[in-house]
């Protein structure tokens, strides 16, 4: 294959890591203007593959205070941070321990355990360390603004001759569901006004969570933390079992049930495993309302 030292994430790599070779092979993982990964097989200190990223300085920020200043103070596991290296374009290149590529299964009961579990250590470790308070506000304001969004996104699509009759059903369905919303968010707001804030990943499900067997079993390393931010636990609550976070959390925080917390279950107009979905609902319609037609498979995932 030849020396692959020219390619930028190898260069970017070789300055962090003053010992590394040049890797074996470059595998793109993801590829888009905004972000892009890289598994670099053999470019470790020893041998072993290294995760790069390529992502925007707002990005990379994020994803540093958590990896630098958070994660290490949390017992819970995560990929080992490498370091970073800023380019001369205003991106960033990242470098993470490679944890394999098996995500976490949606359905699987031990996944979604460990998950719970993994997550209530996040929320209850997080909650008293001062880096985390730096991150975006992810309270109820920034659901409600992309609840704002997805509306006036939506109501002029409604007018487009170009829409067909099935396209045009589900944006009435998704504005009527938005306007709903809307009316009940002074609810939503005084149910969270209660709930201990702490970091939350935003966006978490088994697209951006890898398994991987451990020495006392299997470990789970969730990844992607480009909408993490400082709020309410809610929406990391969609995808695990409850059971197993409430074990957890209720330690720490004496008010929560053992499926979730009484305030967080009741903040959005759903039964109990569904609050965070709503809380996050705005986000993933907004999503969908921007998408071509046809094409709105990455909106719902």
């Amino acid at each position: 294959m030849g020396n692959l030292g020219w390619h930028a994430a190898a260069e970017a790599w070789s300055a962090v890591c003053r010992d590394a070779g040049a890797p074996e092979a470059i595998e793109v993982l993801r590829g888009g203007k905004e972000s892009a990964t890289y598994r670099l097989t053999g470019a470790g200190p020893r041998g072993e593959p290294v995760i790069a990223q390529r992502c925007t300085a707002a990005r990379a920020a994020i994803e540093r205070t958590i990896h630098e200043h958070v994660l290490p103070h949390v017992p819970v596991t995560a990929p080992r941070y490498h370091g970073f290296r800023e380019d001369s374009d205003g991106f960033v290149w990242l470098f993470f321990e490679d944890v394999g590529s098996e995500r976490a299964s949606k359905t699987d009961p031990a996944h979604l355990a460990l998950a719970g579990r993994w997550i209530a250590q996040l929320h209850v470790g997080a909650s008293n360390i001062p880096a985390a308070r730096t991150l975006p506000e992810a309270g109820p304001n920034r659901y409600r603004e992309h609840l704002l969004v997805a509306r006036d996104t939506i109501r002029p699509r409604l007018a487009n001759p170009a829409l067909a009759a099935a396209d045009l059903r589900l944006l009435k369905r998704l504005l009527e569901r938005l306007e709903r919303l809307e009316q009940f968010w002074p609810h939503i707001e005084a149910a969270c006004a209660g709930i201990p804030a702490t970091l939350t990943h935003g966006d978490f499900r088994a697209k951006n969570a890898i398994v991987r067997a451990g020495a006392t079993g299997l470990e789970l390393f969730p990844i992607d933390w480009e909408t993490a931010g400082w709020g309410i636990p809610a929406v990391d609550l969609t995808k695990i079992d409850l059971k197993a976070y409430g074990s957890v959390v209720r330690r720490a925080w004496p008010d929560a049930r053992p499926e979730v917390s009484p305030r967080c279950a009741t903040s959005c107009p759903e039964p109990p495993s569904r609050a965070g979905a709503s809380c996050a609902m705005p986000w993933r319609m907004s999503s969908m309302a921007r998408a071509p037609t046809g094409d709105r498979s990455n909106s719902t995932a």
